[in-house]
């Protein structure tokens, strides 16, 4: 009977394999899963190696991106030597290599549920030595058919609030991306919180009754598309962007005299704030700082934009890699290693310092599944990121307003100051969140966010009295005053100032995190 698993896989199938190996576990099942196992300062090959061997039965996940995989064919390659009871799990219908057409199967494109079931069931009896080949074709769980059709309701319903821009950009497309597993969770569900918002603006704005719907159905239907795309199910079909990023739990361990260990912070001078602040509390802790990355027994690798590797050779050191900004072109030798995730916040230093000496404690306190493409900010980034987008999204849609349905008072000039101020004001937000999210260029440090603040402040006070001119204009054309529409100008100015209250609140909250985010002059 099978007691020990090994799970070969690609990091595509991240949200399948980690709720699998939690189902396994759950029936009291060993599984070698590589980002757990596999501890920083021994070789990986002998790990894996060990892992294998062990292991009495090997679970490939089968999918266009494990099949295509150099590290998931050595795996299965070598296992293959032993001998040993090899399961496929078709997550995908793709052309299996001949070598293994003749293996047990179980087809997980379905019914989670029924798959689950059958596996278990597999595990528990002998070697099947006869069996169908895997059928062809596309299947998908009945909740994926669901989240396309509701989100294809949704995305009918973001056209009204095209005044928005990003609503539309983001929610139009859903229906396909769901399809494809390759939307991003982080971005969607900024757009599904934002377009109740915005219906319930644009029934204010308008005055149009038959608007009432919109709202009622935007609000209904993205509700159910957001807990949909939460749920469960939806989370193992997602790529990694596409699943809810999971955090650490930062602990006390009460160790206030580990083992001194030798390290090195390898880092660009960008994160220098939050090296230092690292080095800081290591060096409290007893454990000495080496000039040489080679010289170190334990290695901390901070990965951003601006660094994507390290010298460091984790097979001989305890390398840990410190995420402190996505970044998509990890290096390959991290891609196996569990990462200590800093993108939410600088969090657990004193954790690190005392579990240095045991590195497979310290990673199961504080390590994550190693996924670099999810969408992840501080509180304080949030904060300001939500602030621009919301501001930017009502200001456009008050320069549409007038662009699109002019009145009859509107002069040429009036309309000339609209179109500058929408493309100021755009192109202000755009380079503002560009800058803050990517930690390049002018409003990459926090300073020239401030400015730009007060910019978006300047503009929207602009924009106030703009329409004001205009809707003087429109009552000396006699235009009475209870014809004339309300504008979202006026809702921009409480935006503006509930923002700056907000992110005032945050800061205060956390404003060590903007001395780390902000990048170090060089």
């Amino acid at each position: 009977m099978t007691k020990n698993i090994f799970m070969s896989y690609s990091r595509r199938e991240l949200g399948f394999v980690d709720d699998l190996v939690s189902k396994l576990e759950g029936e009291n099942y060993d599984v070698w899963l590589d980002y757990r196992a596999l501890v920083p300062g021994s070789p990986w090959n002998v790990q894996i190696d060990k892992g294998l061997q062990e292991a009495d039965t090997v679970l490939l996940v089968v999918s266009n991106a494990s099949i295509a995989s150099d590290y998931v064919a050595l795996e299965w390659q070598h296992f293959l030597k032993t001998n040993k009871r090899f399961i496929l799990l078709i997550f995908e219908a793709v052309d299996l290599p001949k070598e293994l057409e003749k293996f047990e199967w179980v087809d997980f494109r379905g019914s989670y549920k029924a798959g689950l079931e059958e596996l278990l069931s597999q595990l528990k009896q002998p070697i099947q030595e006869e069996h169908p080949v895997p059928e062809t074709g596309f299947k998908a769980p009945w909740i994926v058919f669901l989240a396309v059709a509701v989100s294809a309701v949704v995305a009918l319903i973001s056209l009204f609030e095209y005044w928005t821009l990003f609503i539309p950009w983001i929610l139009v497309p859903l229906p396909y991306r769901i399809y494809k597993r390759n939307f991003n969770f982080t971005h969607v569900q900024t757009a599904l919180l934002a377009l109740p918002i915005a219906s319930l603006l644009s029934v204010i704005v308008y005055d149009d009754p038959s608007l009432d719907s919109v709202v009622l159905i935007g609000f209904v239907f993205g509700l159910i598309l957001l807990f949909i795309l939460r749920s469960s199910a939806m989370q193992r079909w997602g790529k990694p962007e596409a699943i809810i990023p999971k955090y650490i739990n930062p602990y006390d361990a009460k160790i206030q005299n580990p083992t001194p260990i030798s390290f090195y912070v390898d880092y660009a001078v960008q994160d220098r704030a939050i090296a230092n602040d690292l080095i800081e509390t290591l060096k409290k802790y007893g454990h000495s700082q080496v000039d040489n990355i080679q010289d170190a027994k334990a290695v901390f690798a901070l990965i951003s934009l601006f660094k994507s590797d390290t010298e460091a050779i984790p097979e001989k050191q305890m390398l840990f890699p410190i995420l402190i900004q996505t970044n998509n072109n990890i290096s390959k030798k991290l891609s196996r290693i569990q990462w200590i995730d800093f993108r939410p916040g600088v969090r657990g230093l004193d954790t690190i310092a005392q579990l240095l000496p045991n590195p497979k404690e310290l990673l199961k306190a504080l390590g994550m599944r190693p996924v670099s493409s999810q969408t992840v900010y501080s509180p304080l980034i949030t904060a300001i990121y939500y602030f621009i987008i919301f501001l930017t999204m009502v200001n456009i849609g008050s320069a549409l307003q007038y662009i699109i349905s002019p009145p009859d008072a509107l002069f040429t000039s009036e309309l000339v100051e609209l179109v500058v101020n929408m493309v100021l004001f755009g192109g202000l937000a755009y380079f503002m969140v560009s800058g803050l999210t990517s930690r390049t260029g002018l409003f990459s440090r926090l300073w020239p966010i401030l400015i730009g603040v007060v910019g978006l402040g300047i503009l929207t006070l602009w924009q106030k009295d703009l329409d004001g001119r205009i809707a003087e204009g429109m009552i000396d054309a006699g235009v009475g005053e209870d014809e004339i529409a309300a504008s979202f100008v006026n809702i921009a100015e409480y935006i503006y100032l509930l923002g700056i209250v907000t992110i005032g609140f945050v800061f205060f909250r956390n404003r060590r995190d903007a001395k780390r985010w902000f990048p170090a002059k060089k």
